[in-house]
């Protein structure tokens, strides 16, 4: 194994189980992130040591009452073009292996670069043909990486971090049975995600599933 995945302690369950679907082993080293407080965009990039490089597509993030919300892009098809170039220049004059997540304003500035996988990825689980979570326990293992491209345009995901005095059972059923398109996924008793697809008001949705586990709405 080349190298500990950094992880946000709170995501540290997906990597786990990504390795266990693989029957491999990883070491995680856990940090504490935060998301910026601007919608912005992130583009994920993966070197492993075989000298591959994956690049996922450019994600659109936000906020919404500290839950981190990522969704496809509207952005125009030139500037994404761009900052996959900028992303390629970067990863691969960089001599570490393992995630790298780049971050950009709307309008295509660069923010900055992490090396922590953090919400900004849990799209990917649901809705990338390779998570990067499944990526970067290859790349800890110097293995192949798997493919980056969406399953589909739209979707929105946003995590939920439930007061650990409610009740995590009675909601689900209330949820699924208001919309059984709903992914609702645990990474600890009270805390995950919600995804949704389709041509609809998928915010609306999925904040609506995120207020009901969270008890700021009972409806």
């Amino acid at each position: 194994m080349s190298h500990r995945i950094k992880v946000d302690v709170d995501l540290a369950a997906f990597i786990s189980r990504a390795a266990e679907s693989l029957g491999l082993e990883v070491h995680l080293d856990p940090q504490t992130t935060s998301t910026l407080s601007n919608e912005h965009l992130a583009i994920v990039a993966i070197n492993s040591a075989r000298t591959q490089l994956a690049k996922y597509p450019a994600i659109s993030v936000a906020k919404f009452r500290n839950r981190v919300v990522t969704k496809p892009t509207q952005a125009n098809q030139e500037l994404l073009k761009k900052l996959q170039i900028v992303v390629n220049e970067r990863a691969k004059s960089s001599n570490q292996t393992g995630v790298a997540t780049y971050r950009f304003t709307l309008s295509g500035e660069f923010i900055e670069v992490s090396d922590v996988i953090s919400f900004d990825s849990i799209w990917s689980i649901e809705y990338a043909q390779t998570s990067v979570f499944e990526n970067a326990v290859r790349s800890a293992n110097e293995l192949p990486l798997g493919r980056t491209e969406l399953v589909t345009q739209e979707f929105l995901v946003m995590n939920f971090d439930v007061p650990r005095n409610l009740d995590m059972t009675e909601p689900f059923r209330h949820l699924f049975a208001h919309e059984p398109g709903y992914r609702i996924v645990k990474a600890t008793s009270h805390t995950g995600y919600v995804a949704l697809q389709g041509d609809r008001d998928l915010f609306e949705e999925v904040s609506h599933a995120i207020d009901y586990l969270e008890g700021v709405i009972n409806e």
